[in-house]
């Protein structure tokens, strides 16, 4: 196989920096569920979805092959709190991204896997073979009868036309539902058999940097040699005009067999096409991650400390905004509440904290200019939604989203905890109440709280335990602005009223309003 034809180069070349197509979540999340173990850390559904990591995914997906895609989603949703592996992580992206002909050479191998058949391998190799027919154990019998039924022909001579004629019928019956099988088979071999191809031309390159991923390559083409030579023949068409070759296909099983065979080698070496899938599957999500360095407006390594709960970042941003409004925070002593208003850019910065954390513990990559932080397991509460056909609530689904993370500070961990308008789902009296005593909680635990709420009571209760942070807009009677900064303190001029006012609502609204908050709000929060 060429991997290296002008097309396909100037391809790579062309997609380096740049988005691919949408991706099937659905088969790498069923993948995904397969693959992990028990040891790995997860990042929980709520979580994933409050940053949004679907779109993130989609936007940092640059790979080219199956498992590249599926190994970039692992790593995403796989926190990785070893200093080393991330280090090793970091120099392989790097690679990639200061040897352009290396990389372009390696995407070229990486584009003859492809995706188009994506499922099929990955099933193979960590969901199980499945169950074959049970005719497949007649099989080779009824292919060594059909073989001893014409070499009788000599001795039984037209004794022997009922034995063929019943072999013919018979074979011809478990050629068909071999077939069925071997339509949801083959997709899976044939991209097993483009992986093991692709590993000996990676073998063959023998970069220095991918020293450790070339002993697994050669190895796997060494143990898997066996299996190559069976996938060979197997769905091989041959130019026949007459069309003699189906027939000696049917009447003697060849394509049968040869799928039975090498089922149940891969079925023997599944270990070794286990690990050479996620190391082929690393270095196409590296390399992809190489793509994303570039595109980023800017970007840094993280430092990780010893410190229990530390976070320092300097300009950090969003990957997923065209134009984004980077912010500077330190996080230290003291846990974080926000106030501000809807729309001010609390929740992107929420999101901007939780996604910035999970990059730099997954690839060693974090949009800021200067990022420091501790190892931290990443939880949510964001976006908590009623469930109609479970009967849940929105409170309740908050409440729950909330308890995981108190359940959480009780392991030896640090944990990272984003929590957007907190207990919003019940009423003002009780949501005050039950937010400070949970915040005073968590305030003890080995964890960094980070809070957004448009209750500015609650910082009566907590003010001594949390700093206080803003988000504020410039509201006119003909004009609505956002700057989308963090300010440190509180915020002084709360817009809720002249927002109304902004978007057209009755003066006797605006005013009736602005008596009763004056009424309401406590003299030392006004």
């Amino acid at each position: 196989m060429n991997f290296y034809r002008k097309r396909t180069w100037e391809r790579v070349q062309q997609a380096w920096g740049r988005e691919m197509e949408e991706i099937p979540f659905a088969q790498l999340e069923k993948n995904f569920v397969s693959m992990m173990r028990r040891e790995d850390w997860i990042l929980d559904d709520q979580t994933w979805n409050d940053l949004e990591m679907n779109s993130v995914y989609q936007k940092l997906n640059r790979t080219y092959s199956d498992p590249g895609q599926q190994c970039l989603y692992n790593m995403l949703r796989i926190q990785q709190f070893n200093r080393e592996e991330l280090q090793r992580r970091d120099r392989l992206i790097t690679f990639f991204q200061m040897n352009p002909e290396e990389r372009n050479t390696v995407n070229c191998v990486l584009d003859s896997i492809n995706k188009e058949e994506a499922d099929g391998m990955a099933s193979l190799l960590f969901r199980g073979i499945g169950t074959m027919p049970a005719c497949q154990r007649w099989v080779t019998p009824c292919a060594v009868g059909m073989l001893l039924a014409l070499v009788s022909i000599p001795l039984l001579k037209w004794f022997s036309l009922p034995l063929i004629l019943f072999f013919f019928i018979v074979n011809g019956l478990l050629n068909h539902q071999m077939n069925v099988a071997m339509d949801a088979a083959l997709i899976g071999i044939r991209s097993i058999g483009r992986l093991l191809t692709a590993a000996a031309e990676l073998a063959r390159l023998n970069y220095p940097e991918l020293a450790g991923y070339n002993e697994i390559f050669r190895e796997a083409g060494e143990r898997c040699h066996p299996l190559k030579r069976k996938m060979r023949a197997l769905g091989t068409k041959v130019e026949d005009p007459l069309g003699l070759s189906e027939y000696l296909q049917v009447l003697f099983l060849t394509d049968a067999r040869q799928l039975k065979r090498s089922l149940q080698e891969i079925e023997k070496q599944t270990p070794v096409l286990k690990t050479l899938y996620r190391s082929v599957g690393e270095l196409d999500a590296f390399q992809a991650m190489a793509s994303v360095r570039r595109g980023l407006k800017h970007w840094c390594r993280p430092e990780f400390t010893d410190k229990p709960r530390c976070l320092r970042a300097e300009e950090l941003g969003h990957p997923l905004l065209v134009q984004p409004v980077c912010n500077s925070i330190i996080v230290e002593v003291k846990n974080v509440v926000i106030t501000g208003s809807n729309m001010s850019g609390k929740s992107t910065f929420l999101r901007t904290v939780g996604l910035n954390a999970l990059l730099a513990q997954s690839f060693a990559t974090v949009m800021a200019k200067q990022y420091e932080t501790s190892f931290f397991a990443v939880l949510t509460s964001i976006s908590p939604g009623d469930n109609l056909m479970n009967g849940t609530s929105y409170y309740l689904a908050e409440a729950e989203a909330l308890l995981r993370m108190v359940e959480m500070v009780q392991q030896n961990r640090s944990v990272l905890l984003i929590i957007d308008e907190i207990f919003r789902g019940t009423n003002p009296s009780e949501r005050v109440a039950a937010a400070s005593a949970l915040l005073s909680y968590l305030n003890g635990k080995n964890c960094l709280v980070m809070v957004a709420t448009h209750d500015v009571q609650i910082l009566r209760y907590v003010r001594e335990q949390y700093d206080e942070y803003f988000f504020e807009e410039q509201v006119s009677r003909t004009e609505l602005t956002f700057d989308y900064l963090l300010k440190k303190g509180r915020i002084q001029h709360p817009n809720g009223i002249r927002l109304l006012e902004y978007l057209g609502y009755p003066a006797e609204i605006v005013e009736r309003a602005r008596q009763l908050a004056a009424r309401t709000v406590p003299e030392e929060d006004a």
